[in-house]
């Protein structure tokens, strides 16, 4: 498998147990899930799909040493995603801060029998990947670096604009593991990642129009299962097939949100009082200098747990 990565370049996965995992109906499913959802309709050069994103960790993993069995986890750790990714966490106003329903789902999908067949020829278990916490290199929790929060900002970064193929460039040459942990061992660098970063959380990730659309995508999906368009189960599909279902409620009101996502009025976003707001995401690297492992941010001494 050879491809033109828009993170690494060219690229090639030529492990036949990892292919045949890759080319389960399961994880192509992902091929057809937007990483920016809904955000996608106003802003389409947000191409990135969950099944690039997956192999780039993956990828991002294996750059970085880390072992088969964590490289595994990280290729896994979005495979339950539902259509429109993060979508699903607009509809329920009692899910937490973290806008993670995903991680419940992950047991239904890594059971499914071409998943389990695919890793049992590997020699895992389906249930070795229910958890990627216990994984230190694939996640982390904010604001340190990890192979998921550092692939999603690169990819995305390069998608808006915002980030430059010189600081992917700078970034993957500065990425140092210690302890178990992802540090940045260039202090411009982790300056520069840092900024970006707040800027992709401010504009792209986070900010007012981000909000707007998420929440009014949810009010559509709500009315097409009002309507009985749409079951909670068609969400464990894919993109194009919950739209279709949304089309083919042939509803004004759901034909309007959606017109109105694709072409936010800057006006009525400035207004707009959204019921849940998207996750906040911030960065704090750990940073290498002068032999001193540190936070980048609060300028003090790290203190890393064992991986």
């Amino acid at each position: 498998m050879h491809w033109d990565d828009r993170v690494y370049g060219p690229t090639t996965i030529d492990d036949p147990a990892i292919l045949r995992l890759v080319a389960t109906p399961t994880f192509q499913r992902l091929r057809g899930i937007r990483q920016a959802g809904p955000s996608a309709f106003a802003h389409p050069f947000k191409s990135v799909t969950r099944f690039e994103h997956s192999l780039g960790v993956y990828c991002l993993l294996r750059r970085l040493g880390a072992s088969r069995l964590e490289c595994v986890a990280g290729l896994l750790h979005d495979i339950s995603h539902t259509a429109f990714s993060h979508a699903v966490d607009f509809l329920d106003e009692t899910n937490d801060h973290e806008q993670a329903h995903h991680e419940s789902l992950k047991p239904l999908f890594l059971n499914r029998p071409d998943l389990a067949e695919a890793l049992a020829v590997l020699g895992y278990r389906p249930e070795q990947f229910y958890d990627d916490s216990v994984y230190t290199l694939l996640e982390q929790p904010l604001p340190d670096l990890c192979a998921d929060r550092i692939d999603y900002f690169l990819r995305d970064g390069r998608a808006c604009g915002v980030v430059s193929p010189a600081l992917i460039a700078a970034t993957l040459q500065a990425l140092v593991v210690v302890d178990g942990r992802i540090c940045l061992n260039d202090l411009e660098v982790a300056r520069d990642v840092q900024a970006r970063y707040a800027d992709m959380n401010e504009h792209w990730w986070s900010g007012r129009v981000e909000a707007y659309i998420y929440n009014e995508f949810a009010e559509a999906l709500r009315e097409a299962v009002r309507l009985g368009a749409l079951r909670r189960d068609d969400l464990l599909r894919d993109d194009e097939h919950v739209l279709a279902c949304l089309r083919a409620a042939h509803s004004p009101l759901i034909q309007q949100t959606l017109a109105r996502i694709a072409h936010p009025d800057p006006d009525v976003v400035a207004a707009y009082r959204p019921r849940i707001q998207p996750k906040l995401r911030w960065l704090d690297p750990l940073v290498v200098e002068d032999g001193r492992l540190r936070r980048l941010l609060s300028d003090r001494a790290a203190e890393v747990p064992p991986a």
